[in-house]
């Protein structure tokens, strides 16, 4: 019988989705913050979850060697889009928020709340009006942040992997891949031989998936590559540093919501 798997349905993941289904699986297509409450639940038994997910999954699930995704510098598909400078956000501006990620809106709430002062965040636009700043990730980041707009407000553009890193010198980590710890051995051993197989052969995974991915979003094939550079699938022990960092400084602030409504 086929066990599922999570896969996120952008561009970042495409390298992994070249390689095909670990044997014995099936893709379900979730975005970040559902392959949260999956893995939970037994919907699926293994993810590249979210690591701003991963306190909720303590006991449930175990780390699968060191892959996901992160980024030492621009991410290219975590962008803050303001109408002010990132370090002018203060209250009493307003900002909408991607319900995709765990991780990327508590980076976010790190990042302002490091720069402004914890008590001094904006707070969440009310419904239909319009805010002065947007959190976007995956491919529609990637494709607003390849366009130059004058119209819409938002002139200033700020990638959360990229301030991060002058802020701590560290990479992000935005997920890492996990597997449930009551999975079937077969099935562990199944997903840590696909790993092991796409490490082995990621560079041409990598070159195979640029030509679908810029056809998909309509950007140019550099562009794609440019991107495919800039994010990193198998980490490093710095990777681990900055995963680390940053668990260490989301710990404190729970699960409580981090931006409030007004």
């Amino acid at each position: 019988m086929s066990v599922p798997v999570a896969m996120i349905p952008y561009t970042n993941m495409a390298p992994y989705r070249q390689l095909g289904v670990p044997p014995g699986c099936h893709f379900v297509p979730l975005v970040p913050s559902a392959s949260i409450g999956a893995l939970m639940t037994g919907a699926v038994v293994a993810a590249a979850v979210p690591v701003g997910g991963l306190a909720r999954l303590k006991g449930v699930v175990e780390m699968v060697g060191r892959f996901g995704i992160a980024a030492k510098g621009p991410s290219m598909s975590v962008l803050f889009f303001s109408c002010v400078p990132f370090e002018a956000m203060h209250a009493p501006r307003t900002l909408r928020v991607t319900g995709d990620s765990a991780s990327s809106v508590r980076l976010l709430f790190l990042l302002l709340g490091r720069t402004l002062g914890f008590g001094r965040l904006p707070c969440l636009a009310p419904d239909g009006q319009q805010p002065d700043a947007e959190l976007l990730i995956g491919d529609r980041a990637l494709i607003r942040g390849a366009v130059t707009r004058v119209d819409d407000g938002f002139a200033h553009v700020t990638d959360l992997s990229q301030k991060w890193l002058d802020i701590q010198g560290l990479p992000f980590v935005f997920a890492r891949w996990v597997v449930r710890k009551d999975a079937p051995e077969s099935v562990k051993t199944a997903i840590g031989r696909w790993l092991d197989d796409f490490k082995e052969k990621e560079s041409l995974l990598v070159a195979r998936a640029v030509s679908r991915a810029a056809r998909k979003l309509s950007i140019p094939p550099d562009l794609v590559q440019r991107y495919f550079r800039a994010i990193r699938r198998c980490l490093n022990e710095e990777d681990i540093r900055g995963q680390q960092r940053f668990l260490r400084e989301i710990e404190p602030f729970g699960r409580a919501p981090l931006f409030q409504n007004p």
